[in-house]
């Protein structure tokens, strides 16, 4: 897992190519207030999803197999979780590019503002959506980067 904000975003570029694609839209969507959807990038390489939800106290572990997860927060708090995918037992099988897994209570946790973001790997175990000290409204970008 990595944790930054967008200023920084240059620096990861050469992790990934599709990297540059998907920072080029983060800072599209910040800038531009951009209404919640599915957005077409770079084909099913790069694609992304705007969403807004109040934060909550619970959720699942996931992983992906076929995608990185990049996920901004465009205004609001959260907490994300993440662990290494063999600390998590599984809890629903792999289908399509999603995997859950049961809690681990010894995962490291972060609170990420507006104006950064967590990139999650296939091996990266994550919880994202938490509510820091209590629920409120976020708003959220998701990219999706074809490994």
């Amino acid at each position: 897992m990595i944790v930054d904000s967008l200023k920084n975003c240059e620096k990861y570029v050469a992790c990934h190519e599709g990297f540059d694609k998907a920072f080029a839209f983060l800072r599209r969507a910040a800038q531009e207030n951009l209404p919640v959807g599915r957005y077409e990038i770079d084909d099913d390489r790069v694609f992304a999803f705007i969403q807004e939800y109040t934060s909550k106290t619970e959720s699942s572990f996931e992983a992906h197999k076929k995608y990185i997860d990049i996920q901004f927060i465009l205004s609001g708090t959260e907490v994300m979780k993440v662990c290494d995918i063999s600390q998590v037992k599984l809890s629903i099988p792999y289908t399509e590019d999603v995997m859950f897994f049961e809690d681990n209570e010894r995962a490291s946790a972060v609170v990420v503002e507006a104006g950064e973001y967590g990139i999650f790997f296939p091996w990266d175990a994550h919880k994202p959506g938490l509510c820091y000290d209590s629920p409120s409204e976020v708003k959220k970008v998701v990219v999706k980067v074809k490994m």
